[in-house]
């Protein structure tokens, strides 16, 4: 059993590969999303989106499958069982197949016929969005077999392959935008959907020969043990409505838009949530450095440890997300401009609404793993779960109906968001015992405290100063400083800042 302290080294190690990785690979697909709409254009673009949310759909069974075997696969490694550890991913890997070939057989019924009788595709786009629709079926086909692997490396904390393959993803990125510029395809829409499935397959490949090369467990097998497939499945169906809350949802209401408002809306909602993934690894990364230590730590029986780990990742993770969104939404249409060529109506608005819905829901990550590392997650996909689903698509439809313009989905996702960070908290109160009152009181206010005066100051700046390139980079020092040293001094704990104080006197000396 390894010391708070080493496995607190482990995470910055492991956050600081990630983080090198994500600045690359944000570069790259800012850069490469400003060719593509070029490229496309804006109908096209939002043709691409409102495609591939069809097969995203079929997948929600495959997203409940995954969070079950990352978390038996860190598990296992916690409790040191490699037996148990080498079942558990065989078992995985075959119910994976097996989802995969359902999700073949929906994709090419229910969903052709989802494509053909209710999308809204512009005159003499069908056979491109067929093709499309054919390449998104064979990358999800492939993403979803993949999933143990990825998890088994996340498992074992080796985040450093994954700055490898930002480089390659990357360096194949800028490789098919040449492609795509200089090549005289007859139809550049349906290049990219198979450029982007090549990239899919080669991914595939290489996570598949690593894995087998490095982990005992990633050599496959058949595995008879039913009572293992029962655990991973019986996990799996409880977190079914959690998945059905975050991938339903999301590609729910693109396809919404898609049929009250049509694709030129799409391209915009797309080009604001290919903002957000961006935006959203600041704090995917870091959780995905923590996650593994919030379940080991269980694993191990230090539940105080594990409570500790989530309160500081709750701020953390608001922390790293305000930080970079503030500028941004401050400074919204000037960078958008920069970006694009051409920017498409309402993409601003929906880029600042979207930036305030992350924050919203910054603080849940760690939570939602603490309740998966228990085990016990009925209640937190039954409540949360539910009510997401039984509020946010429901209530955005009737408010299309009635009128509303489309920016109202936002307002209706960010109520959603609050009452479900209470109802996942309530879940995990029922099995680790701690005070949601102090929860509240040291990662909520104090986090939103802290992100005032840094919000003030920027809308000082903003308000006085002209927009320009001086402007951009003036908000964005001065906000991040600000609350750079605001988390420093009372964001984070005594002991954290000590030791960070001491890293940089022994760093100083040397």
């Amino acid at each position: 059993m390894e010391s708070v302290k080493t496995s607190n080294k482990r995470i910055v190690k492991n956050t600081a590969f990630l983080y090198l990785r994500m600045l690359l690979v944000m570069g790259v697909g800012l850069f490469s999303s400003r060719i593509v709409l070029q490229v496309l254009g804006v109908s096209d673009y939002g043709l691409y989106n409102a495609v591939g949310s069809i097969v995203v759909m079929f997948t929600i069974i495959n997203g409940t499958l995954s969070s079950g075997t990352s978390r038996f696969l860190t598990f296992a490694l916690g409790k040191g069982d490699a037996d148990n550890l080498k079942k558990t991913f065989n078992a995985a890997f075959l119910m994976h197949v097996a989802i995969a070939f359902l999700v073949l057989i929906l994709a090419e019924t229910v969903g052709l016929w989802f494509l053909h009788n209710k999308m809204n595709i512009p005159a003499g786009r069908v056979a491109a969005a067929n093709w499309l629709y054919q390449f998104s079926i064979v990358s999800c086909m492939l993403s979803m077999t993949q999933v143990p692997y990825g998890a088994s490396i996340i498992a074992h904390e080796r985040m450093k392959i994954y700055a490898w393959v930002g480089i390659a993803e990357a360096a194949w990125k800028i490789c098919f935008l040449f492609i795509l510029m200089y090549v005289p395809f007859s139809d550049v829409l349906i290049a990219y959907g198979a450029l982007t499935m090549a990239w899919s397959c080669g991914l595939q490949i290489f996570y598949r020969m690593y894995c087998r090369t490095n982990f005992a467990e990633a050599k496959l097998s058949i595995v008879k043990d039913k009572s293992l497939y029962k655990s991973i499945a019986s996990f799996s169906l409880w977190d079914l409505i959690g998945s059905f809350c975050a991938t339903g949802n999301s590609q729910g209401l693109n396809l919404l838009i898609n049929m009250f408002f049509g694709v030129t809306i799409n391209a915009a909602r797309g080009l604001a949530y290919q903002v957000e993934n961006i935006i959203q690894q600041f704090v995917n990364n870091f959780m995905t450095a923590v996650n593994p230590q919030i379940t080991k730590r269980y694993a191990e029986g230090r539940i105080n440890d594990m409570m500790d780990l989530v309160f500081e990742g709750s701020k953390f993770g608001f922390y790293l997300l305000f930080m970079v969104t503030l500028p941004v939404f401050l400074e919204a249409p000037k960078l958008l401009s920069l970006w694009l060529v051409e920017v498409p109506e309402n993409a601003v608005l929906f880029l600042r609404l979207l930036m305030l819905s992350m924050l919203i829901r910054a603080f849940a990550r760690p939570v939602i793993t603490a309740v998966h590392a228990t085990g016990k997650i009925k209640f937190m996909n039954v409540v949360s779960g539910s009510t997401s689903v039984a509020v946010q698509i429901p209530g955005t439809y009737i408010l299309f109906r009635l009128g509303c313009p489309a920016y109202v989905m936002f307002f209706v996702m960010m109520f959603v968001y609050v009452v479900c960070n209470y109802l996942e908290l309530l879940s995990l109160k029922r099995d680790v015992d701690f005070s949601i009152f102090r929860y509240t009181c040291v990662v909520y206010l104090k986090c939103i405290c802290l992100a005032l005066l840094p919000a003030f100051v920027g809308l000082v700046i903003v308000s006085n100063i002209p927009s320009s390139i001086f402007r951009i980079v003036l908000t964005s020092v001065s906000t991040v400083s600000i609350l750079a040293i605001m988390v420093l001094f009372l964001g984070i704990s005594p002991d954290i800042r000590q030791s960070i104080f001491s890293k940089i006197r022994n760093k100083l000396r040397k």
